[in-house]
């Protein structure tokens, strides 16, 4: 009874959107705010990179702002790329890279190894720099739009998912908010450290379906050129201090994920047409329907004018 009460009084007022499905790997901070649970893995950003060897490149996010939002054949995706040429110098410019030492200790700047061995497949990427981060994010949300482009026949359908959206940077507020939302599912550090040493190297996060993140391993990046380098307890206090500190170039203990923001959908679903209606109008021509208009006109016309003979008779 109770709980038919509550149906009654309430059902109906929450207007919160609830998609079929919410933007892969991320999990819910806000109504329109939705955090990765996990930082982005080499094997994701590898991902990224054989896209650009198949002639993805930032011509191909202006093809996609341009492209309608359901019913797209599978295929859209080849024929998109058979249509561009690799740009190499994108992609060398993706690619991940540290200082190594080779041969009689001669040191070189190349690809990061993580990239070129499986076992490092599930550690977070890391020596990413501003411009990497940036370019992946508008990859991410281009490959979404066009999965949801395809797998949606029609608006209706389409409406179940977010219209439009964006992967990008984490801002500082937000990463607040969430050590504060998912505060007993971070691993934190039981005292604050006085020792100057980086606690934070890269390691593998197990797979999990809660927000992961683990003060010990990599630090990660945020808006503003600041990264996020731990989460300690205090006990005296009873809470969380979240510490920064300035990114100033890459390295290997800094990684990033992403958030995706849903922003106001202004697509309107066309109210259907009565199929009847419909039949009836499609078989007159505008000449017609004009010209039975007029014959309308005359007719009230003349109507009046039978009228006022009989008033002076």
């Amino acid at each position: 009874m109770l709980l038919l009460i509550w149906i009654i009084l309430f059902a109906g007022k929450d207007k919160t959107i609830i998609f079929k499905n919410i933007p892969y790997g991320t999990i819910r901070l806000t109504d329109s705010l939705y955090i990765d649970k996990q930082p982005i893995k080499v094997r994701d950003y590898l991902e990224f990179l054989n896209d650009i060897r198949n002639s993805y490149t930032p011509v191909f996010h202006d093809s996609i702002s341009k492209m309608q939002l359901f019913n797209l054949p599978s295929e859209i995706g080849y024929h998109l790329y058979d249509s561009l040429p690799m740009d190499s110098n994108f992609y060398q410019r993706m690619i991940t890279r540290t200082w190594q030492t080779v041969g009689n200790e001669k040191h070189i700047y190349a690809t990061d190894y993580r990239l070129l061995s499986a076992k490092h497949y599930n550690y977070p990427i890391v020596n990413v720099n501003y411009y990497q981060i940036y370019e992946f994010c508008r990859w991410r949300t281009d490959k979404v739009k066009l999965h949801y482009a395809v797998e949606n026949k029609t608006l209706r359908q389409r409406k179940k998912y977010p219209i439009d959206f964006e992967y990008r940077i984490i801002k500082r507020k937000e990463w607040e908010k969430a050590m504060g939302t998912f505060f007993e599912d971070i691993g934190k550090l039981k005292t604050i450290e006085s020792s100057s040493e980086l606690l934070n190297l890269a390691k593998p996060y197990p797979s999990s379906k809660k927000f992961t993140y683990n003060s010990r391993n990599a630090a990660e990046y945020l808006e503003d050129d600041i990264i996020t380098i731990g989460f300690n307890w205090i006990d005296e206090a009873g809470m969380g201090d979240v510490s920064y500190m300035a990114f100033e170039k890459p390295t290997d203990w800094v990684t990033f994920r992403c958030m995706c923001e849903i922003k106001t959908d202004t697509v309107n679903i066309k109210p259907e047409v009565n199929i009847q209606q419909h039949n009836v109008i499609q078989y007159f021509s505008q000449e017609d329907i004009t010209q039975e208009e007029e014959k309308d006109v005359k007719g009230i016309k003349a109507e009046k004018a039978k009228k006022k003979r009989k008033r002076k008779r």
